[in-house]
């Protein structure tokens, strides 16, 4: 008999006790070997009563018959569930007793009833007992067993003499050895699967609360998500991607694929091509970053920043994309209505600069009635305000895509001039000491007007963020083809990680928001102005020390 680890504890009750549970099955268990002990037996002691056998004495098979069946109601009534389990172990011993007596009163027709005491020697051997223990039980109750013929009969209980009296014990003895340990192994086993069953239940739960944390994150986030296999297969698609592709599905088709798909280029109006399209390029084995499409026809048309990373195996081979697509149209569309209100106000600056540049030349036409230093002043306001004017049609260009420049040969050493001229008198009247290193003529093939315009804005920029008692200083030269020009100052220097942001369209750093005026568009125009070259401008800069502009202009 094979007993639950949980019956080693005795419960206070068995009422509401589970027919699954430890004792349900210890209490069955218990019945159901009881009852088969019992059959056995009482088809023995009817075999005995209906031998004819002189040596017979029915009163000891009735007396064993009546005690197992005994056994068998006791096992039957006790309420096993709130006795100690060892309690149980009196069952085997009344059967050893039970096998005695049938033994005894069987005679020499039914020697082989002895044999019935491997039942109980299993029990016992079964039993939670130490394997010495239920040894010790096992060799006892036998030789009680094989003892009881002689001592009430005055003769062997086999016909081998004192062999009979030692073998049955051994035999016994060494079947209930053998099943204890046989028992013990196999609760081991028992238990060393239940503690992996265990683990395995836990895994699977939380890999179950994992699965919906991670379902709720997905259903949570305002991006969506798409998860292709490499086959291009979708394998999970999130609430808000699902929003998505039902604004680029087409009305007549509720399950399109990414062929299928309205989706649109950058001018919402080109339909991408089948290769163009994210999820072909992200299963592809390409890497997207911030790819803008637009996904739908208008007026339910939305602006899409779509982002891809691939998956590999061990062996690198592709074993997957995850795509998000972010909505970005409320910004697309404030971005829209920045420029358009930006473009009005460029257009209605048009007509005050064109009266200011009107009377600035009626007014140097005058000629010799004007002081020459009043001269001088009006022609430095007159550069800038055709430089104010430039600033403003620049801008237009940029928005329109229609910005250019006319490289043809120059002096640059005498734009350069020009320029710094033109600062040197706010330089002065800050404070700021400027110097011009650059040679006084330096031909170069570049847009004069345009690059004029670039260096204008750095040094206005290196004089406005400096210090009273600083220095600016301007150079170039013409180094293995090509064209280089500095612009260096002991400013207040730039932020390191707003160092990557200076050229973008209406940045200004934190640190001058409210103590300088401008919109942040100079540094658009001049890399745009320095990209149109095909040169390229960087700056480097220390906080406190100063900044450095660096152009260089291929020739």
């Amino acid at each position: 008999m094979t007993e639950s680890p949980a019956a080693e504890r005795p419960r206070a009750r068995c009422a509401g006790t589970s027919p699954g549970s430890g004792e349900a099955v210890r209490q069955r268990s218990i019945i159901l070997t009881q009852m088969g002990l019992t059959a056995i037996l009482m088809i023995t002691v009817l075999l005995g009563l209906v031998t004819d056998d002189a040596d017979a004495l029915p009163a000891f098979f009735l007396a064993g018959a009546l005690l197992s069946l005994g056994v068998s109601t006791s096992a039957a009534v006790l309420p096993w569930c709130r006795l100690h389990p060892r309690w149980s172990l009196v069952l085997p011993l009344l059967n050893f007793l039970v096998v005695g007596l049938v033994r005894f009163g069987a005679g020499e027709t039914l020697s082989g009833v002895g044999l019935l005491a491997a039942l109980p020697a299993v029990w016992i051997g079964a039993s939670h007992l130490g394997t010495a223990s239920a040894v010790a039980l096992t060799f006892g109750a036998t030789a009680v067993l094989v003892s009881l013929p002689p001592i009430l009969r005055a003769a062997p209980v086999l016909g081998g003499g004192i062999v009979g009296l030692v073998l049955l014990p051994v035999v016994l003895t060494g079947l209930t050895w053998f099943v204890s340990s046989l028992t013990k192994e196999n609760r081991r086993s028992q238990e060393a699967v239940l503690v992996s069953e265990r683990a395995l239940r836990r895994s699977v739960q939380d890999v179950r609360m994992r699965e919906r944390l991670l379902r709720t994150v997905l259903e949570t986030v305002r991006v969506g998500l798409l998860v292709v296999d490499p086959d291009g297969h979708d394998t999970l698609m999130n609430a808000r991607q699902r929003e998505l592709h039902n604004t680029a599905a087409p009305e007549d088709n509720a399950d399109p694929d990414e062929s299928q798909l309205l989706l649109y280029g950058p001018d919402r109006v080109s339909a991408l091509t089948p290769a163009e399209r994210p999820v072909h390029r992200a299963i592809s084995g390409e890497d997207l970053e911030d790819v803008q499409i637009w996904a739908g026809d208008p007026p339910a048309q939305r602006a899409i920043s779509v982002s891809s990373r691939s998956m590999r195996d061990d062996d690198g081979s592709l074993a997957g994309t995850v795509v998000s697509f972010n909505d970005i149209t409320d910004l697309m569309l404030a971005l829209q209505s920045k420029d358009h209100f930006l473009s009005n106000i460029s257009h209605e600056f048009r007509t005050p600069l064109t009266s200011i540049l009107g009377y600035l030349d009626v007014t140097l036409e005058l000629g010799g009635e004007l002081p020459e230093e009043a001269v001088g002043y009006l022609e430095i306001a007159r550069r800038n305000a055709m430089r104010l004017e430039r600033l403003v049609e620049d801008f237009l260009a940029i928005n329109a895509g229609t910005f250019e420049v006319r490289p043809v040969p120059t002096d640059v050493g005498a734009v350069l001039a020009d320029a710094a001229a033109s600062s040197l008198v706010r330089a002065n009247r800050a404070g700021i000491t400027l110097t011009n290193r650059a040679p006084a003529s330096l031909s170069a093939v570049v847009d004069g007007e345009r690059i004029g315009q670039v260096v204008d804005n750095l040094l206005s920029n290196a004089v406005k963020y400096n210090r009273p008692g600083g220095d600016v200083t301007l150079d170039a030269s013409m180094d293995d083809g090509e064209l280089r020009i500095t612009v260096e100052d002991t400013g207040i220097g730039i932020a390191p990680e707003e160092l990557q942001q200076v050229f973008d369209r209406f940045f200004r750093s934190a640190s001058i928001r409210s103590s300088a005026t401008g919109v942040g568009l100079g540094l658009l125009i001049t890399r745009s102005i320095i990209s149109e070259h095909h040169g390229s401008i960087s700056v480097t800069s220390e906080l406190g020390v100063g900044t450095r502009f660096s152009i260089a202009l291929p020739q």
